[in-house]
């Protein structure tokens, strides 16, 4: 197989592949259990492992599940009969487990190795035990509940989860729910929207947005995808703000009236100031600027009208803005600017706005 066709997982697999493969990383584990191991025993691994990434994945997975299985027979030992079998049973009988000559084949499952009985149905109990965990791996992970939902300019939208859970979708945004039977996931690919999370402490509720998380049981909060940053405001109950990049600092947690902005990338976060009524204002179809500097009030136009809106003088991002934004018509917003502040709105050929001094 070329390395273009080799999944890139064991999920990726059919269940007739999985179940041949397991087999085989099977043969391979318990073979290696009896006494007359050899070197030419270990090339012959060696060789089948370099066949596919795959085949050391499936080996690692058989060799966990035989080692879990162990400890579990240590904790209640009482409840294995002296019928079963152990690797102890498949060491202490290795005459029974003659093999005839290979056929110059590195496939464990083709070698023709004839199993004593012990080793058998140590073969067997393991892949037993190694398709029941990957029958509940592949139930916890298999999404019962599954919704993408966007927005255009101007567009707000509210979701009704099955778990009584509520979204409110901001203007040209994206979202993607997933809930499986132990989880509920959403992913904020764009924009900003405000979640109502109905309480259920078996199911936490994630929502991703690039590289932070946002975690909760049952709360009341918005998040805003602002790149390189994301936006958290809570309106009520407790969440755990983090990045999910390796070596990133420990979550922060925010309660009712807090605001927190976090830079994945650096692992830095910034405490905004906000008001637990005014959380998610937008909701209402209005947003309202009360002596806002320039350059925020324009990163907001910027968003509602999904095109560039670029303040050409520097010498005029301060300057305070008040006003009301209606979500619907921001361009009507953008193009009042002149009658509230010494400035001119240019529209540009390419797409986008440009600010100028008057």
């Amino acid at each position: 197989m070329s390395a273009t066709q080799t999944p890139r997982s064991l999920q990726s697999l059919t269940p007739a592949q999985l179940l041949a493969l397991n087999h085989a990383a099977g043969d391979w584990h318990v073979r290696r259990l009896l006494p007359d191991w050899t070197g030419a025993d270990e090339r012959a691994l060696n060789a089948w492992l370099a066949e596919d990434a795959l085949h050391a994945q499936a080996l690692a997975r058989i060799a966990q599940t035989w080692q879990d299985a162990q400890a579990l027979q240590q904790m209640f030992p009482a409840s294995y009969s002296a019928g079963q079998t152990s690797a102890e049973d498949v060491r202490a009988k290795p005459a029974a487990s003659a093999r005839p000559p290979r056929q110059g084949t590195a496939q464990g499952a083709s070698l023709g190795w004839r199993w004593s009985w012990p080793a058998q149905a140590l073969l067997a109990a393991l892949l037993l035990l190694v398709m029941a965990g990957m029958g509940w791996q592949h139930w916890c992970n298999t999404a019962y509940y599954s919704l993408a939902a966007a927005t255009g300019t101007g567009e707000l939208r509210d979701l009704a989860l099955p778990d009584g859970s509520q979204v409110a979708l901001n203007a040209n945004s994206r979202l993607q729910v997933h809930y499986y039977p132990y989880r509920r996931e959403t992913v904020l690919d764009k924009g900003e929207a405000f979640f109502k999370v109905a309480p259920d402490t078996n199911k936490p509720f994630t929502v991703t947005s690039g590289h932070s998380e946002v975690r909760v049981v049952g709360t009341a909060f918005n998040v805003r995808a602002a790149p390189p940053e994301v936006v958290v405001q809570v309106q009520e109950g407790r969440v755990a703000l983090r990045s999910t990049l390796p070596g990133s600092p420990q979550p922060v947690t925010l309660t009712a009236g807090m605001a927190m902005a976090l830079e994945p990338a650096r692992g830095h976060y910034r405490q905004l100031a906000v008001k637990a009524d005014e959380v998610a204002e937008w909701r209402t179809g209005q947003v309202y600027f009360q002596r806002r500097p320039l350059a925020q009030v324009t990163q907001e136009l910027a968003r509602y009208l999904d095109a560039p809106v670029e303040v050409a003088d520097p010498a005029i991002r301060a300057i305070p803005i008040s006003g009301l934004l209606a979500l619907a018509d921001p361009e009507r917003f953008l193009l009042a600017l002149p009658s509230v502040a010494d400035v001119r709105v240019q529209r540009l050929p390419e797409g986008g706005w440009r600010i100028r001094r008057q």
